[in-house]
């Protein structure tokens, strides 16, 4: 990123090696740390801004299971159990934060017509549209916060990012 937009964010810029001068293994590592626990931390407020802002009030939580939710297109519906491992949420955690978006109009539940155990749920139109606007809103912001960086900059910034996310879930390449 360049130096005058860290300063415009209101960050410092980062230390840079001194040149010619060989690095330690462990070199930037905390920075590196500190600098993606921001970033984190950022994004999450960010979404929850945009999810608060919804008129029914919707959780990042619940956010989570109506992307899946949108995935699935217009079949019977997932299953409860496949939401919650989906969404890395327990099965009971899943069933309440449904049953709250049930009462809202944004999903049916139902039971499967091939398994009584078994729910089926789907997003309803309410619940697609809810989505779509708020997926939209956090896209903006999105556009407003990238905006500053360079094109250039973007994909480079946007393949770092990928090669992070793969050493942090081990699943490099």
């Amino acid at each position: 990123m360049r130096e005058t937009d860290n300063r415009a964010l209101g960050e410092s810029p980062a230390p840079a090696p001194a040149a010619g001068v060989e690095e330690a293994p462990g070199a930037g590592v905390e920075e590196l740390a500190q600098a993606a626990d921001q970033l984190f931390y950022a994004m999450r407020r960010s979404r929850a801004a945009t999810a608060g802002q919804a008129a029914d009030g919707l959780s990042l939580a619940q956010l989570a299971l109506l992307d899946l939710l949108a995935g699935a297109g217009e079949g019977a519906g997932l299953p409860v159990s496949r939401l919650a491992a989906s969404a890395e949420v327990s099965v009971p955690t899943a069933t309440r934060m449904l049953k709250q978006l049930e009462a809202k109009e944004v999903v049916t539940r139902r039971r499967s017509p091939e398994d009584e155990r078994q729910v089926l749920v789907r997003l309803t139109e309410h619940g697609a549209r809810q989505l779509a606007a708020m997926r939209t809103e956090l896209r903006e912001r999105q556009t407003r916060a990238l905006s500053r960086f360079t094109p250039e900059e973007r994909f480079q910034l946007a393949a770092q990012l990928r090669r992070l996310t793969g050493a942090i879930t081990g699943r490099d390449g």
